[in-house]
């Protein structure tokens, strides 16, 4: 029977979840470890890639898998991919496209208001039995009137757009070819240059993908012309922010704070820069991570591998990456 290889390590329980949703005619493995080693260990058995986690697919890794025939993404970033290697093989890729868009928008809400109503520090004040509901209060910021600059408006920027809607704000949005007039008006949003959009933001939403012209966008010289005290969230991919740069204008008061989901390295190191910076909301990359998000995920993903299988292609083509 083909193999389906998870190119990540979970635990048993995470693993029951996955293992009951791996279709019939199929064998199943994931990883011991989420290792290079273990990956290139594992890579010759398998037909079929289910790629998840932050290791790469490297040409030596492909190299090693003479039997493999697609590689399916679990989620829609390739970014860890050789993308020459699969094209030199002709092995086509798959990716999960808008499968967890809905829940990544969630989490970016919630970072947003959790920046914006200082949750960490006053639910830590308060469960430490110090009441200061003055002080408090008047630290924290009303998200209602605030511009929200939303880097990127693909499929989860454009449910933190609709999500935005009730909270009367202003929405503007980047990215390299506008929106229709029309779609605009019916979104809610508003078109800004890259420039005006840093200098007018109260809360700039990091939502874009990671290429070659995203990489450390947000940089010293990009911190420096946002507006003062502005609020800084990333949910899309660490590497979009030099997160040295990021602490910096944390500890000056240039950015007010910085709730992050994502890293440039991941897991996060216990000497990264980021953890010594003040004012910050740190979450595992757990943005687009609900336990319905990842069923449906995971089973989308394997059902795809199913399709490719039985040459039912032109039923997953929309995924189709490469």
């Amino acid at each position: 029977m083909p193999q389906i290889l998870l190119t990540n390590a979970y635990s048993p329980e995470v693993l029951k979840v996955v293992e009951a949703l791996v279709p019939g005619g199929f064998t199943f493995t994931a990883l011991p470890e989420a290792t290079p080693q273990a990956l290139m260990h594992a890579a010759p058995q398998a037909d079929y890639f289910l790629a998840s986690g932050r290791l790469r697919i490297t040409a030596d890794v492909i190299a090693a898998a003479p039997l493999l025939r697609m590689v399916q993404r679990t989620g829609v970033g390739t970014d860890g991919l050789d993308a020459d290697a699969l094209r030199n093989r002709q092995i086509p890729v798959y990716v999960n496209r808008g499968i967890n868009a809905r829940s990544v928008a969630e989490h970016t809400v919630l970072l947003v208001l959790s920046l914006l109503r200082q949750l960490i520090p006053v639910h830590t004040q308060t469960q430490n039995a110090t009441w200061l509901k003055n002080e408090t209060g008047l630290r924290c910021h009303s998200l209602q009137g605030k511009q929200i600059g939303l880097v990127g408006l693909g499929n989860i920027g454009t449910h933190v757009a609709r999500m935005l809607a009730p909270f009367d704000v202003q929405r503007v949005y980047y990215k390299p070819q506008p929106l229709p007039a029309g779609a605009e008006t019916e979104l809610g949003v508003r078109y800004a240059d890259w420039e005006t959009l840093l200098a007018t933001s109260d809360v700039i939403c990091l939502l874009c993908p990671l290429n070659e012209s995203t990489r450390a966008l947000i940089n010293r010289d990009t911190l420096a012309r946002m507006k003062r005290g502005v609020f800084l969230v990333n949910t899309a991919r660490g590497p979009l922010v030099n997160e040295a740069h990021l602490a910096e204008a944390l500890h000056s008061g240039q950015v007010a704070g910085a709730a992050l989901d994502v890293f440039e390295k991941e897991p996060l190191s216990p000497d990264a820069d980021i953890l010594k910076a003040p004012n910050t909301v740190l979450t595992p990359h757990v943005g687009g991570l609900t336990i319905e998000t990842f069923t449906h995920m995971m089973s989308s993903a394997l059902n795809n591998i199913r399709l490719f299988h039985h040459g039912q292609t032109q039923a997953i083509e929309a995924n189709r990456w490469m």
